[in-house]
């Protein structure tokens, strides 16, 4: 039956409805994992009371700098954040959710966010999601200063003491384990940047 056709009865029509919506959800997760897996991370906002007009604005800005924002849906958001291997901040991602998502420079997406949200009393950001990391909204200024990643692996490298050879081999290494030599204030922090370094290289 053609879905611009005739039904024959009621229960035609409403099961070729569930199949349109089911057939949108499959395309959304898939929209967000495309966009995912090419990410170097992400800040989780919230928009409610926002306008069009200002959402545009903010989404105008962060597009100079190759990183989009997008209202999404958050059940299949969650599904597609675990179909990648990201972290999954169910206590984030609840209510009207918009990404802020970096596809090339990390820092200036957070940095951008933050000063969009200092302008916007109504405009929230929540945290956000690096790898396998998920961050607190305290964390972002944070995240919003890090240096260029090279810079940043050199700084990571003066944070220990072990010997240069074994500690440039293990820079090559997954993230966890860096994060295992490396003493640092928090231990929040560290897998943050353990995980930017990783995402970003790969």
């Amino acid at each position: 039956m053609s879905l611009l056709g005739e039904y024959k009865n009621p229960d035609e029509r409403r099961n070729t409805r569930l199949a349109i919506s089911k057939e949108k959800k499959h395309q959304l997760v898939k929209e967000y994992v495309d966009l995912l897996q090419g990410a170097k991370g992400f800040v989780i906002t919230e928009y409610r009371g926002m306008t069009m007009k200002g959402l545009d604005e903010l989404r105008a800005k962060l597009r100079e700098n190759n990183a989009k924002f997008m209202i999404t849906k958050n059940t299949l958001l969650k599904i597609a954040l675990e179909e990648v291997g990201m972290a999954v901040p169910d206590d984030l991602l609840v209510g009207p959710v918009a990404l802020a998502v970096a596809l090339q420079d990390l820092p200036w997406t957070v940095k951008t966010v933050l000063e969009y949200a200092e302008d916007t009393e109504i405009f929230v950001v929540k945290g956000g999601v690096i790898g396998e990391a998920a961050v607190r909204a305290g964390e972002l200024e944070a995240i919003s200063k890090l240096p260029p990643l090279n810079e940043l692996r050199a700084q990571l490298a003066g944070m220990t003491t072990m010997p240069l050879v074994e500690f440039v081999s293990l820079l090559n290494e997954p993230s966890r384990q860096v994060v295992a030599v490396i003493q640092a204030a928090t231990d929040g922090l560290v897998n943050v940047l353990a995980a930017y370094s990783q995402k970003d290289a790969a």
